[in-house]
């Protein structure tokens, strides 16, 4: 952090001279400590000028980089600075797959016991991803579903990352599509039966295992050669909204978080193939905020 300061520093006034007189140096320190930088990295940061020194092409690639690192810094110290020694400010991490009954539990919980002062992150993505984001103690918990096809591996995916699986709720699988959408009418749907339609899904890096896919996995489902892949929730719903295409899921539908023009049918022949639940460091304790967040979650999923 020294070395970038200093040639923040000297980018500024344009001088070696100038400015080691305002970090309260001498010259031949500050030319000594551009040197051991600019030969550990392996660059060239400044080119002599007639007045003084400029930046290379280089040298303004290191600056790019590095001074969001000098205002992180800056950051932290002011957060540290500003806050108050008597208390902490109330703080979680949540990641979950793109559900809307999280995103409803989320909100349900943040009006009833939120805090005055509170930082709260929540994260929508991937199951690989969120799986990541706890491993990384990047996110306190995270919402993710087991299924049939794909417990095993996940599983022992999880131990090997010294994270468990609390399973909330067992639920039937079904498809999602728009409420005028030919097949609504039923009060069941047959796999087979869909393969007219586009199935839309949330496509994943081409190196992620399809274990880990956002839909319940079905082998007919292999067969099916019209495919809609989107990225974000918001694009999922103005696709089943607006075309034929329909997707898979929990069936859990949140008035005000997943669009009212969708509907859900349980598929036929597959019960309770979901295991819905939060991942967590084994063995570790759940404080009383995400202990409150987890039991208005469950009661939005009972709902």
């Amino acid at each position: 952090m020294q070395q970038i300061r200093y040639v923040a520093e000297i980018a500024r006034h344009g001088t070696i001279s100038k400015a080691a007189q305002e970090l309260y140096i001498t010259q031949p320190h500050l030319s000594s400590v551009l040197k051991e930088l600019e030969n550990e990295l392996g660059i060239t940061i400044f080119s002599r000028a007639r007045k003084g020194v400029v930046l290379t092409e280089d040298g303004r690639e290191f600056l790019h980089f590095a001074r969001p690192l000098l205002e992180q810094e800056e950051r932290i110290l002011n957060f540290y600075a500003d806050k108050p020694s008597s208390s902490a400010p109330f703080r979680f991490s949540i990641s979950t797959q793109r559900y809307p009954f999280v995103i409803k539990a989320f909100y349900s919980y943040f009006q009833k016991l939120a805090p005055e002062q509170f930082e709260i992150h929540l994260r929508e993505s991937s199951m690989d991803a969120v799986i990541r984001d706890v491993f990384e103690k990047r996110s306190d918990l995270g919402i993710i579903f087991l299924s049939a096809s794909t417990e095993k591996f996940i599983r022992k995916y999880l131990a090997a990352r010294n994270l468990e699986f609390h399973e909330m709720v067992a639920i039937d699988p079904c498809v999602f599509f728009r409420k005028d959408h030919p097949m609504a009418a039923r009060a069941e749907v047959d796999l087979d039966d869909m393969e007219a339609y586009p199935f839309a899904s949330f496509e994943s890096g081409v190196s992620v295992s399809v274990e880990f896919s956002e839909e319940v996995l079905f082998s007919s489902l292999n067969a099916f050669t019209k495919r809609i892949y989107v990225a974000d929730r918001g694009t999922m719903i103005n696709t089943l909204t607006h075309t034929d295409a329909f997707s898979i899921g929990t069936g859990i539908l949140s008035e005000g978080f997943a669009g009212p023009e969708l509907v859900s049918r349980p598929i036929r022949g597959h019960q309770r193939e979901i295991h819905l639940g939060w991942i967590q460091p084994a063995g570790g304790p759940i404080p009383e905020p995400l202990s409150a967040f987890l039991r208005e979650l469950e009661t939005v999923v009972a709902q």
